[in-house]
Order: structure tokens, then sequence, then C-alpha cells
């Protein structure tokens, strides 16, 4: 859920053209969120510039609707000799403010946003609390704020704080200086009670001035990056972006996004666990951001196997989830994954051969097949790429997970199964939970040899107590189990 703007409703006028301005009810209700337009007079939805739509609420709020979609053509209806024109739109952002943005402008300077997982993410536990005994300090505090009346104490007082320590941690990276950061809220007091309550934001000050779509996509990559660490995927609760307008002052804009990242809830779901998070912002701030930026730094390269994975983890298990996870290896980057073979002069020698043999048959499919066969030979193969990454668990700690290499070349045989239809190593259908296995393996040798390579002691990692809230820390502890299965099972 987006905050406070969930479910709300307000009227104004918006500009659906130059110089067009019509009345319209803009209501925000996740992927119900609709702009109804309505006037007197002809207008057409489908022209609308750039699919941005701008206006201004009854209460003089600015909004800017952004990557609008057309739900319905013009209608009209009659009531006597009176008719109005309608139509409806969805927009996937509805950015709110004291300004409207142009999405194409590189305006933005920072985004702010909170998942619902923060205070597990960052778990600052004495950053708030309470004093047991209260009473050698209230009178101090009873009277700090100078006021003339008198201010009675008594026997039970209470005391509750912050300790003023608002920034959890801070990196800098390649999309800008990324921080965590305690933003506490409380009302003043009362027969009522006072409170304080606290938002964990996380927040990206840009290198430079991005766009609109820009700071949707960095954020998303952040999220992806959190969503790995604490073991789920995340719910948006809040996005906020600054911006900078022409007279150089920031201003900080809500963003309302239709149908945001949010988390699929299952039944008897565990809740993470701090200790399970892979790496500890609060007590490691330095490793934590030393990482971060490592791992930022090769997103550029990595975005499509790192998007396949994140699309795949903690999906629902069957034969499409293990074919994705054993495919996003063949989508690294030449510089994560051995480099071709050096074939010796007799091997090329007989490849060149039968290539210029098969390339002067007939075209066929089976002619066409051997061809591609022939173009891969030398070539990194999916069963070696995925070797590769996990040498570098078992480089570091392999006695955890002894055999490796034999559960991930049985992976990949099991999906080469149900991919090419090759001869499968036994009947995967009476046995589903080494299906889940292999999953589990791909995925976890995937992001934890990502891990490694920027920086994380998976070593400490190991060592760690583990409650298995994280679907790692579960496939580490049932491995030495999952793994006696699967010696039963294959031939």
């Amino acid at each position: 859920m987006m905050d406070e703007l969930e479910q709300s409703k307000q009227a104004g006028t918006f500009t659906i053209s130059p110089g067009k301005d019509i009345y319209g009810e803009l209501t925000l209700a996740g992927r119900d969120t609709s702009l109804y337009l309505r006037d007197k007079e002809l207008f057409n939805p489908l022209t609308i510039p750039d699919q941005c739509v701008k206006g201004v609420l009854h209460d003089l709020k600015r909004v800017t609707l952004i990557k609008c979609i057309t739900m319905s053509g013009l209608g009209h209806t009659n009531r006597g000799e009176e008719t109005y024109n309608f139509a409806s739109i969805f927009p996937h952002y509805v950015v709110h403010g004291d300004h409207h943005i142009n999405p194409d402008d590189k305006t933005i300077t920072e985004a702010h946003f909170v998942v619902d997982d923060a205070s597990t993410l960052f778990y600052d536990f004495d950053a708030f609390g309470s004093l047991i005994d209260a009473r050698p300090f209230i009178e101090q505090i009873a009277h700090a704020n100078g006021l003339e009346r008198e201010i009675r104490t008594g026997p039970h007082p209470q005391i509750l704080y912050f300790t003023g320590k608002r920034e959890i941690f801070a990196a800098e990276t390649v999309l800008g200086r990324i921080s965590a950061s305690h933003n506490p809220s409380h009302n003043i007091g009362g027969p009522d009670g006072v409170f304080l309550k606290n938002t964990i934001f996380v927040t990206i000050a840009f290198l430079e001035a991005v766009t609109f779509d820009e700071a949707i996509d960095h954020t998303s990559t952040l999220l992806k990056y959190l969503e790995m660490l604490v073991g789920r995927p995340q719910n948006l609760l809040k996005l906020n972006l600054r911006v900078v307008d022409n007279d150089e002052r920031p201003i900080l804009l809500q963003v309302y996004w239709s149908m945001p990242p949010k988390r699929k809830s299952s039944l008897g779901e565990q809740n993470p666990h701090p200790a399970d998070v892979l790496l500890d912002a609060v007590q490691q701030p330095d490793a934590f951001s030393r990482v971060l930026a490592c791992w930022l730094g090769r997103q550029e390269v990595w975005h499509d196997a790192r998007l396949r994975f994140s699309n795949s983890f903690q999906q629902k298990y069957g034969i499409d989830r293990l074919i994705g996870s054993a495919n996003m290896f063949d989508i690294l980057p030449d510089s994560a994954v051995p480099p071709d073979v050096q074939l010796s002069e007799e091997l090329e020698c007989a490849t060149n051969n039968c290539r210029l043999i098969f390339k002067n048959l007939p075209e066929s499919i089976e002619r066409n097949s051997v061809l591609n066969a022939l173009g891969r030979v030398g070539k990194s193969a999916l069963r070696h790429k995925i070797r590769h990454r996990a040498q570098l668990l078992i480089n570091t700690v392999g006695e955890r997970f002894p055999d490796l290499f034999k559960v991930t070349d049985a992976a990949v045989d099991c999906r080469n199964h149900y991919v090419h239809g090759s001869k499968p190593l036994f009947d995967y259908s009476k046995d589903f939970n080494a299906i889940i296995f292999f999953t589990n393996t791909l995925e976890f040798v995937f992001a934890a040899s990502d891990l490694i390579e920027a920086g994380w002691d998976v070593r400490a990692w190991c060592d760690n107590y583990t409650s298995m809230s994280h679907p790692f820390g579960r496939y580490r502890a049932n491995y030495a189990k999952n793994l006696q299965k699967l010696r039963c099972c294959l031939p």
C-alpha cells in the first residue's frame, strides 16, 4: 500500500493537450486507479502528449500523471438537451506536490523509499528505548522546556528516548550516495499520552539529476538487492522524490505507484529474522557499504541475469522456475563465466571440416541443428558456467556444501530433460523435492557467488546461527539431508 494516498478520491482540472483543461476525478486505488475526465466539448483522450497529464486538484495540490493509458475511448451521455463527453485513463504513476514535473527532464536529485521489512534489514535495536528507572532524571527533563507553570512529577515516571543517531549506514556508489536513516515522529503529549514512532527511509542521493524513469529504475535495482538480503520480495510502502525547480529550490514530491512492487502473501509465511539477513548494516556498516557499492558497480553488465534471478526468486516452485534458475547463468556477462576453451589443432580442423560438410547439405532442421552444435564447440557450456560460479563457494566454504558439483550437474541434467527432452537421471515426477533442491541450489549459487565477488564474507555467514527465515539459511541447514536423498536417487 502506497501510504496515506491509497483509496483517496479528488477532483480538479486536468490538461490533456495544450490549452485544453477539463474537469476530472482522480481515484487512487491500486490497479483500479483512474482519472475520469468529463467535458461538454469533444476531446480526444488518445492524443495525450508523452502519456503525461498534469492537473490541479481542488485543494490546489499539483499532480503529474505519468505513463497514462486510455482505458476507454471517448463516450458521451445525453440528458434532455444537455450532453457531456467522458473518458477514463489509467496512470501508472501519480506525482503529488506543490509543483508539476516533466518526466523526461533531469530534475530529480534524490529518491526516498520505505519497505515493509526495513526494521529487519536495518535492525538498530538500541536506537530507541525506555529507562528502567526514570526517577533520577524526571525533574530535570520535566522542566527542560522552560514552561512557566509548575510540572508535577510523581513516584513512577517513564521516559522514552531516541538516541539521536539518524543515519544507519551510507555508501558512495555508482548511483550516488545511498543511505538508510531513522525518521522518528512524535506528538507533544497531553492527557492521552505520548508516542515516539519511527520510519526507516532508504535514500539515493544521485550523483547528478536524473529523469523520472531513471529514478524508478535505480530505486527498483536497489529494492531487488535488499530483497535478496532479507530473503523475500518487499512491499513498497512509500516513495518520495526530491526535485530542483528553475530557482534551484529543493522540492519534495510524493509518488503514488499504481502497481508497485508487492509481495504475494502466503499462508503460514515466516517473517524474516534480523539474524538471517545476509549483511548487517548496523553492526558492520562499512562492510555493508563496500559490498553494496561493488554489487551496484556491476549492475549494468549483470542486469539481465539479476533480473531473471529476481523474477524467479521466491516464486512458486515448478518446472518453469527450475528452467529459469538454470538459464540465468547463460545470460551472465563474459567476465562472470569461464573463457572459451582453446581447441587443439586437430579438433579445430575436424570441426571446420564437419561444418563444411554439413553446410553443403540441403537445408533441414537436422542439418541446422548439427551446425549449431558445431558452432558451440569450445564455447563455455551451461554446466561449465554453473561450476565456475559454484567454485567460489567451494574455495571458501566447500566443506559446508560437499559434492556441490554433483548437485549442480544433476540440476542441469534435470533442466535439459525438460528443455531438450534428454534422458532423465531418475523419475523426477515421483520426487518433486529433488526439483526443489535443484532450484534452490541454482539460485543459491547464483546469488552467493555474486555477493562473494562483491566482498561478502560467506564464511562468517556460514558460522552464524540461522532461524531459517531466509531461504539461503534453510538451504544451508538442510543441504546435507537433501544431498543424501539425491544420492539415493542418482544412478
